[in-house]
């Protein structure tokens, strides 16, 4: 009597590109992982400075009023530049605290992944 596991079913070849290419994604996201780091420093440097700058633009005393007074058209387009990059900017901070506090962990993570990989392709390479 066969056992069952001897013969190939249609879901390995499923199940083998399912796993290949979440380790391929895996292995993807840890090489891209500089990236992601490059694009939370920038978060941590451009958002706040783009709140700060908002903020002094806005809340100077003489310079929307002056802007209002002379040319309104002007002064209106500036503010909704400056609502508009303040919400970007809170938006890009908010992405860059959630991000950091994923790939704070990453490292450890990804290790104990491709030692478990490493040592399950090990005992499965040798018994074959």
């Amino acid at each position: 009597m066969a056992d069952s596991t001897d013969k190939p079913s249609p879901n390995n070849g499923e199940r083998r590109g399912l796993l290949e290419t979440l380790d391929e994604l895996i292995f993807h996201m840890n090489s891209t992982k500089n990236t992601f780091s490059i694009l939370i420093i920038s978060s941590f440097i451009l958002a706040p400075l783009a709140l700060i700058m908002g903020a002094i633009i806005a809340l100077h005393p003489r310079f929307l009023g002056h802007l209002l007074v002379r040319q309104p058209e002007i002064a209106l387009t500036i503010l909704a530049f400056i609502i508009i990059s303040v919400i970007l900017a809170s938006i890009w901070l908010y992405i860059g605290f959630r991000e950091r506090s994923f790939f704070s962990n990453w490292d450890k993570k990804f290790r104990k992944y491709t030692s478990l990989k490493n040592q399950i392709d090990k005992e499965l390479g040798g018994e074959e």
